[in-house]
């Protein structure tokens, strides 16, 4: 039915145009919040505003919750214009449409399990392996910060809510890391969305 292979061509179009928008946020995301994140940092340890510093360890894993869940949008992207790459081609009898299994070669296979977008059926792709550098890098400002805020912590004398700025951030960074990671080796949604 020429009607219904419109209407799935119309919904690929717009799943590969949200694949393409969530991507693209992904990536602005990550440059804005280092860009945040940096910023604290000089601003924090020039001395024009020492306290600033005490926001990255609470910054870095915000930073990592949005973008994970800008991830999430694309995984669910990828995954419905596979399904409905594959109904096209069932209506063909052939695979007239393929970009589903390129991406699956190129960027990691889409049922292995992964942790974000460091893929285990893929782990020395660009896109595990830049997972890794970016986790690194946001890995990084979150220990100056870190530094920083205990420094932070210690010239303030004994304060009983500043002090426990430290472990507040840890906690609150393992809840976080913890979650995405959870959710990333789980898969509840995607497996719903399957």
């Amino acid at each position: 039915d020429r009607r219904e292979l419109d209407l799935l061509a119309a919904q690929l179009t717009r799943m590969r145009g949200m694949l393409f928008g969530y991507s693209d946020l992904f990536f602005k995301r990550i440059r804005d919040w280092a860009l945040v994140v940096i910023a604290l940092l000089v601003i924090g340890g020039s001395g024009i505003a020492p306290m600033a510093i005490v926001l990255v360890p609470f910054v870095v894993p915000f930073a990592f919750l949005e973008t994970g869940y800008l991830f999430y949008y694309t995984v669910f992207a990828r995954r419905h214009a596979e399904y409905l790459e594959r109904a096209v081609n069932s209506r063909f009898g052939h695979d007239v449409l393929v970009a589903h299994r390129l991406e699956a070669a190129y960027f990691y296979p889409p049922d292995a399990p992964k942790i974000a977008a460091f893929s285990f059926g893929n782990p020395s792709g660009m896109m595990s392996v830049a997972t890794l550098g970016y986790s690194a890098g946001a890995g990084l400002l979150w220990i100056a910060g870190m530094f920083g805020t205990v420094s932070w912590v210690g010239d303030q004398g004994d304060g009983g809510v500043v002090r426990a700025l430290p472990g507040v951030a840890v906690v609150w960074t393992l809840a976080i890391a913890g979650y995405l990671v959870w959710a990333s080796i789980a898969r509840r949604d995607e497996r719903r969305l399957l």
